[in-house]
């Protein structure tokens, strides 16, 4: 029987979403806000990307680590595995953050 991974629910006639195991309603909110985050995510990367200023780029890869934490949070509350793309930039972006010593 068809069971959504985040809230619970059951049923013979549930819809699952085969990519992320919930349950419409779920997927959607899971959606929404991913969508922020990952917004949030890749502004801050093009913004480390565009800079000159050392302070700057650390200022965005900084930013990017705690959304990019934040999304991986939220990956985990709905009980769906984070992309590895999403954990190598954040970790790229750390070691960027590491070799300007900031």
């Amino acid at each position: 029987m068809p069971t959504c991974k985040k809230c619970g629910k059951r049923g013979l006639f549930l819809k699952i979403e085969s990519d992320t195991g919930l349950c419409l309603s779920c997927n959607e909110e899971f959606a929404e806000e991913g969508k922020i985050l990952t917004g949030k995510v890749m502004e801050a990367k093009s913004k480390a990307a565009s800079s000159k200023d050392p302070d700057e780029i650390s200022v965005a890869c900084k930013a990017l680590e705690g959304y990019g934490n934040e999304l991986i949070a939220l990956n985990k509350a709905y009980d769906v595995e984070p992309s590895q793309a999403l954990l190598d930039l954040i970790e790229a972006h750390k070691k960027i953050r590491e070799d300007l010593g900031k």
